[in-house]
């Protein structure tokens, strides 16, 4: 919606100053981790100030300028409260990038929506097929005819909003249009942002008032607004100050504004996707130089906010989301249609919830590929009994897990990464590669070792499984979608490629004949000059970004009438154009017994739950004080008579249940627990790996109360009590 990408990072050849909300881009997790960590650690060599808020003082916030210890989950109070110093107090915000790079200057009427041209518009209801395979949803009233309208300043008279004789755009002020007194967007939100006191954001967060005010300030000053750089002859915005989230940040019922929050917090000093700002991973390609293959950007769509057709599923739009609509769709996502996934398939109230809107929904089959279902979801007592009902599980693993020996009818040896033939690893561009002016790279993958027995590569498996179904047809038509295969390149319709022969064609289509398997073979990748135009695109495509959510105000409207008619509670007070803060079920305990807040953590050694039982990795593990024990407040620690090596039993307010070792650590916020990694395996399929660390995904809880009602993306922190266990049961 903001950058066109998965995620973003501080440009860190030319940023001076960055802020880290519960993210740790460069230091050892994330996208392109060994890229991020090398510019990341040469960025701090020349001298870039790195803010990190976050309950721990580990890996980002350990080798932080700053370290500022905050509560999971209120991340955008704070972001908010430095918006408003900003904007209110400073009044250092840059009025050219929020009026021609974002909907800042649209004109809002009384009822929360654009001022149109020709009045209401009405938006479309179909959602797209999956992977983009289905036909195109229908967009009713695009805007193209029917455009929001601005107030040009100079001339005193509203035009739409991409009007060429357009003088000077009106971000504050009142206006009457057609008889409609109105506001730009950006003083609704210059007006919402003053009940953001650094008192309040402190109250909640537990940063001290002085340290927002401080940071904000110092944002600010970095930020340069005004400066220019000349890069290869270009002149462009210079904003060597950006600010970054990721997951620790947005795991929370309250995602969907956080996001925002931040990157509203970036555009308002106008540094998105410009030199020294907040990068998305590369969003435009002006193609390979030999072929003009890979080629793809954002354009500007409806009501000329950013659009892009190339987001590794080719179905990112249209924008903004279609509205909600009943079907029978068990994903929900019909309804909550700002959802990019589901919470529903593993939540304690899926029956529920399907039953109070007519769904008779059961599963058939379930094909699992590297996922240990079991542990990696919320509540596994929950996912367990979801899994007992399917008749029939086939499990892709390389290893047995608790997946495979409690629930799979059949287990299939997989292959791993140094045994795969594989081209696709370097097609996802603005999800894991180099950003800002490093080169374009395209890999492969290519095996080491042969697979011995029985083993098989999934995608040789899944092909056969469809030719035996008679969709060979079906299997190419989408590789030749994927692929952008010309006419004649095609895949022929009975065709049936060996995956070294599906490598070289691929290959060759997007690097010319003289770069096929045989080339990738040899040299592993290809590289090639990323140009000015591709890695700041900002500047020189017409197309903006939300910081009024005017998108809530239908889809709101429609999630409320579809949920109260079915009986289903929803919070509708996050269905609100403003970017605000909400407080989370973690903050707000019936019961003051718990009285702290257990959240998981990344930890650099491990991949998730996969990694436990190799066996080196686990042996550096139990060298690191952080990654099998539980971390806490050395003085909270103290004050409940606890010390290393302790054992305690954590409960959340959910009824989850968990026990582990402590280690008691200076460095954390006195209301937290922390759990790294995914640990705490049981099934004795994996002898290394069992009775390590602890299983933090039993604390928490998957259902709607629990899940942001915008985006569905689950609260990934408990409320919890602890208390101190004798002796570990066997």
């Amino acid at each position: 919606m903001v950058h066109a990408s998965w995620s973003h990072v501080p440009d860190f050849k030319l940023c001076n100053y960055a802020i880290y909300f519960g993210a740790s881009k460069g230091h050892g997790s994330g996208h392109s981790a060994m890229i991020t960590a090398r510019l990341a650690a040469e960025a701090k060599s020349r001298g870039m100030k790195l803010v990190v808020f976050d309950p721990m003082c580990n890996f980002a916030g350990g080798k932080a300028t700053e370290w500022i210890p905050i509560i999971p989950g209120t991340d955008a109070a704070v972001v908010l409260a430095m918006s408003n110093i900003i904007i209110n107090e400073l009044g250092r915000y840059d009025a050219h990038y929020i009026a021609h790079k974002t909907n800042g200057p649209y004109l809002i009427g009384p009822d929360g929506r654009y001022v149109r041209e020709k009045g209401r518009v009405e938006k479309p209801m179909v959602r797209p097929g999956p992977f983009g395979l289905g036909p195109p949803a229908e967009v009713v009233g695009d805007g193209d005819d029917n455009k929001p309208l601005v107030w040009d300043a100079l001339d005193q008279v509203a035009k739409v909003y991409d009007d060429p004789g357009i003088k000077e755009y009106a971000l504050t002020g009142e206006y009457e249009v057609k008889g409609v007194q109105c506001r730009p967007g950006f003083q609704l939100l210059k007006d919402h942002l003053k009940t953001y006191t650094p008192e309040y954001a402190s109250e909640v967060s537990s940063v001290p008032p002085e340290t927002i005010s401080r940071i904000a300030e110092e944002f600010s000053d970095a930020a340069k607004v005004g400066s220019t750089i000349t890069i290869d002859g270009h002149e462009l915005p210079y904003r060597p100050a950006a600010a970054v989230v990721f997951r620790g940040g947005q795991g929370h019922e309250n995602s969907h504004h956080t996001c925002l929050a931040v990157s509203m917090f970036n555009a308002i000093v106008g540094n998105c996707d410009l030199p020294g700002g907040a990068l998305g991973w590369p969003a435009r390609s002006l193609g390979y130089p030999g072929t003009g293959q890979l080629k793809f950007e954002p354009y500007k769509g409806v009501d000329g906010m950013i659009e892009t057709d190339y987001f590794f599923t080719h179905n990112h739009g249209p924008w903004p989301s279609h509205l909600p609509h009943k079907s029978d769709d068990p994903s929900m996502q019909s309804i909550f249609t700002l959802a990019p996934f589901t919470f529903v398939y593993g939540a304690s109230d899926r029956k529920e919830l399907w039953e109070k809107l007519g769904l008779d929904h059961k599963f058939e089959i379930m094909f699992s590929y590297g996922c240990n279902t079991v542990m990696s979801l919320a509540n596994p007592d929950v996912t367990a009994d979801t899994l007992k009902e399917i008749p029939f599980l086939v499990v892709f693993e390389i290893f047995n897990s608790e997946l495979t020996e409690g629930f799979a009818d059949i287990v299939l040896p997989d292959t791993c990464y140094l045994e795969e033939t594989s081209w696709v690893e370097g097609y996802a561009f603005n999800f894991n590669y180099a950003f800002g002016m490093d080169d374009w790279c395209y890999h492969v993958q290519q095996p080491i070792v042969e697979p011995l027995a029985e083993r098989r590569n999934i995608n040789d498996v899944i092909r056969e499984i469809c030719h035996r179904l008679g969709k060979t047809a079906n299997v190419n038509a989408f590789y030749n979608r994927f692929c952008e295969f010309s006419e004649e390149d095609k895949i022929l319709p009975d065709e049936r490629l060996s995956q070294p022969e599906m490598c070289d064609k691929v290959l060759t289509h997007f690097f010319g004949q003289e770069h096929g398997w045989d080339y990738f073979k040899k040299n592993g990748f290809i590289r090639w000059p990323k140009k000015v135009e591709e890695a700041y695109w900002r500047h020189f495509i017409d197309a903006r970004h939300v910081l009024y959510l005017e998108y809530m105000v239908d889809i709101g409207e429609r999630v409320k009438e579809i949920t109260e008619e079915a009986g289903i509670n929803v919070r509708m007070e996050q269905y609100t154009p403003l970017i605000s803060w909400f407080p989370c079920s973690i903050h707000q305990p019936k019961d003051p017994s718990y009285d702290l807040i257990c959240f998981s953590y990344r930890d650099i050694l491990h991949t998730g739950s996969h990694s436990m039982e190799q066996p080196w990795l686990d042996e550096a593990s139990a060298m690191n004080p952080y990654t099998y024990n539980i971390t806490i407040n050395t003085d909270i620690g103290r004050n409940k008579g606890l010390q290393d090596g302790d054992l305690i039993e954590i409960e959340s307010t959910t009824g989850g249940k968990a026990r582990g070792t402590v280690k008691l650590m200076e460095g954390q916020h006195p209301q937290t627990l922390g759990i790294a990694a995914c640990s705490g395996h049981w099934t004795d399929a994996m002898p290394i790996a069992k009775g390590k660390g602890t299983h933090f995904d039993t604390l928490i809880a998957c259902d709607l109360d629990h899940v942001d009602p915008v985006s569905l993306n689950i609260e990934t922190a408990a409320r919890v009590k602890i208390r101190k266990v004798e002796e570990r049961p066997i």
